[in-house]
């Protein structure tokens, strides 16, 4: 998210190219932005630096992260498994696979909408308790 738009980027470098000070810019750009939304020096110095640099004044994008572990060949491999025995604890199942205990639970509740569960043994109901129950 940026913090200043298209317009105050756009004159805070016009009053720096007129000043030719980042402290003058600074207590010029307080009138315009107001008290609390005026750049600090650092920023403004930062801002101008990048527009010498790259000649723009927009924040470049970052990168999309791609993904390495989670990709679809794992997922499938996952599932097969899982399909296979599904009794695997989820620390074995991720040192058979090489693929992070916590990448694991990703998957499974993500992509294949697992669910971690216990298995609780209970006792079983006779038609003669329903009349102890009353």
């Amino acid at each position: 998210m940026e913090r200043y738009t298209k317009e105050q980027r756009v004159s805070l470098k016009t009053h720096y190219k007129y000043g030719k000070s980042y402290a003058e810019t600074v207590r010029k750009l307080r009138g315009i932005f107001g008290r609390r939304n005026a750049p600090y020096q650092s920023t403004v110095k930062r801002m101008i630096k990048k527009f010498e640099e790259t000649g723009s004044i927009m924040d470049s994008k970052l990168p999309v992260r791609h993904r390495t572990v989670r990709s679809v060949d794992n997922i499938a491999a996952v599932s097969v498994s899982v399909a296979e025995s599904p009794g695997t604890s989820l620390r074995h199942l991720s040192q058979q696979l090489d693929i992070p205990r916590s990448t694991m639970q990703q998957m499974l509740t993500k992509d294949l909408h697992l669910r971690a569960y216990k298995i609780q043994l209970t006792q079983e109901l006779k038609p003669t308790d329903h009349v102890h129950c009353r």
